[in-house]
């Protein structure tokens, strides 16, 4: 891919348009693209340009720490992680130089982070540690987010739930979700169901009820009802979510049941 034209790309002025490349980088990466997106993240194209660049190369870090972990099943060909195992290596090894760097610009370090962690590794623990406990917000912020993705966390994200404001508080909604903690239920309902609160934050809090809350449907199925058209819609998928897993539970129960009969 051309790196030139990958930098356009990726400092297109609209939202969704730059969401729509990312996806497709996401999509037809390999190696070269791999590397023309870390040369941006180590040049000086404008800050805007380098997170993004940094974005992007999540997806990959988290397929390819799968696949390429020790013991990892080898399906084939057909099956390969999109990049090689060495450049793969070099994609962590500069992000890492990138995040352990003090002079790069904060946004940058913190994005670095946010994709590394996407693939946890042992040293992860104690840097998460290290910025929750920090007076920086933005840096606190980030540590909530990684909390999202490596187990051991869930005290502090359901503390974050019930003591945070905005916009810490999105990152801890949406790390419960993830890790399903369901001692943040009681607190995320109440936001899902708030009209006082920030329309992102409801949103947030309605993806993570049926992770946090399998006794959610009543408050769901309201929400499906809603005037505003993102809350229905973010409620009817929540719902979808919510009836897929109630109906696994039940067949696994069926399953144990029948398991007793003589």
């Amino acid at each position: 891919m051309d790196t030139k034209r990958l930098l356009a790309e990726l400092t297109d002025p609209d939202e969704e348009t730059r969401a729509a490349i990312l996806d497709e980088i996401a999509l037809d990466m390999d190696d070269e693209t791999a590397q023309a997106l870390l040369d941006i993240a180590a040049s000086d194209a404008n800050e805007e340009a380098r997170d993004h660049a940094i974005v992007a190369l999540g997806p990959v870090i988290e397929e390819c720490g799968d696949e390429y972990m020790e013991g990892a099943i080898d399906f084939g060909p057909e099956m390969e992680p999109p990049v090689s195992r060495e450049t793969f290596a070099s994609i962590v090894a500069r992000i890492r130089a990138l995040y352990s760097d003090e002079s790069q610009p904060k946004l940058l370090r913190r994005r670095a982070f946010e994709v590394l962690i996407r693939d946890p590794q042992t040293w992860h623990r104690k840097a998460i540690q290290e910025h929750f406990a920090s007076a920086d917000d933005d840096w606190r912020r980030t540590a909530v987010f990684a909390m999202g993705h490596i187990t051991g966390f869930e005290r502090e994200i359901a503390a974050a739930v019930e003591t945070a404001e905005e916009p810490l508080l999105f990152e801890a909604v949406r790390a419960a979700g993830q890790m399903e903690v369901s001692a943040a239920a009681p607190r995320i309902r109440a936001l899902a169901a708030s009209h006082d609160a920030d329309l992102d934050l409801r949103i947030a809090a309605i993806y993570a009820l049926p992770h946090v809350d399998r006794d959610s449907f009543e408050l769901l199925e309201s929400l499906e009802q809603s005037r505003n058209r993102d809350i229905a819609e973010a409620a009817a998928d929540a719902v979808q979510e919510l009836r897929i897993f109630t109906d696994t539970g039940e067949d696994e129960d069926d399953e144990d049941e029948d398991d007793e009969e003589p």
